[in-house]
């Protein structure tokens, strides 16, 4: 029974480590209508930001004005976010003839791209502890 107890206790310390309690909530603001969905991903790193290789993706209803996304097991690190409202639920950004977007679109820290794509480091944010939950604005581009 005592070796039962003492191998229970090492399996719950060894898993531990490895399940993250962190929360990230994103709150994003200026949400046009209750028209379709909002697709959020979420990129951990320079690297896979760059290969558009998210970490974790979703898609939420639009409400009018602010829709919330929440993703669960955020290990600290270096993160990135890029989301846009798919106003017609056709499962695609829309853009004109020239690509410039005709759906709300944005990414982490509010950051609005001017000529070409953003950096990484633009729109960057750290996830810094465990066992938190973590809270980040922004705001939709239309």
């Amino acid at each position: 029974m005592k070796a039962i107890i003492t191998l229970t206790t090492l399996a719950a310390l060894l898993f531990q480590g490895c399940a993250y309690a962190n929360q990230l909530t994103v709150e994003l603001s200026g949400i046009s209508s209750n028209n379709g969905q909002i697709y959020v991903q979420l990129f951990k790193g320079q690297q896979n930001y760059k290969l558009g290789k998210a970490a974790a993706a979703t898609m939420v209803s639009a409400n009018k004005g602010i829709s919330k996304v929440s993703f669960t097991d955020v290990e600290p690190g270096e993160y990135a976010l890029r989301y846009f409202h798919d106003e017609n639920s056709n499962g695609k950004l829309d853009t004109n003839l020239v690509g410039a977007p005709i759906e709300g679109y944005g990414f982490s820290n509010g950051v609005k791209p001017s000529f070409g794509p953003l950096t990484f480091e633009q729109v960057k944010f750290a996830v810094t502890t465990t066992d938190a939950q973590i809270k980040h604005l922004s705001q939709i581009i239309y």
